[in-house]
């Protein structure tokens, strides 16, 4: 016999729950932004296998980063607006830095090359000053959490389905650019491409101020 209490801790958890998360997770993740914008260059410049470890820095990241705000860290920054802002003028200045270092980049990966692919460590340490990764994780934790005995559970499978699938998100910009990188064969070009996807990066700015 069913535990009454086991069914209404699971109730809230239905098809139609479970679609929406997936729905909101693939969609911040998959569309245009900081970390798919500079996976997608990273990719050009030195391949997809280069990339993972920028790939992983960002899933690993955003799994701390979620997780802290189900914890009620998200709150903070609710209750005190200067905090976000501070975060905002952060982020921004970090990622102009980053734009630059992408606008900059000498081309795809040759002998000789002295710049390197972002590393683990600094991907995931990017995700607390990146105000969208904040944006995201605050309003799938607000929306998606339920009330009650089932709050909890709830709360894990948020972060868990944000960890999953962030990795193919972000693998799809990593693999857009690899095949991009056969198609700019020549230096010229490819210096090009990374001066279009660093102006990109810095037009991000937009959406973090607003």
């Amino acid at each position: 016999m069913i535990d009454p209490s086991f069914s209404t801790t699971y109730a809230g958890l239905s098809i139609g729950y479970f679609s929406s998360l997936v729905t909101y997770v693939i969609s911040v993740n998959i569309t245009p932004g900081p970390n798919n914008i500079m996976v997608t260059a990273s990719g050009m410049n030195y391949g997809y296998v280069k990339t993972v470890p920028h790939i992983l820095g960002i899933a690993f990241g955003c799994l701390i980063l979620f997780s802290l705000v189900a914890l009620g860290l998200g709150n903070i920054f609710l209750a005190y607006p200067l905090l976000h802002t501070g975060l905002k003028i952060i982020g921004s200045l970090y990622l102009l830095w980053l734009a630059y270092k992408i606008f900059t980049s000498g081309g795809v990966d040759v002998e000789g090359e002295t710049s390197k692919p972002t590393t683990f460590l600094q991907a995931l340490t990017f995700q607390f000053v990146n105000p969208k990764a904040w944006v995201m994780s605050i309003t799938a934790v607000s929306a998606f959490s339920l009330k009650g005995d089932a709050l909890w559970l709830s709360l894990i499978v948020v972060v868990m389905t944000q960890f999953l699938l962030v990795f193919p998100c972000s693998s799809t910009w990593a693999l857009l650019g690899s095949q991009i990188k056969k198609i700019m064969r020549s230096p010229k070009a490819a210096k090009m491409f990374n001066r279009v996807l660093g102006v990109l990066t810095a037009s991000c700015i937009i959406f973090i101020v607003n």
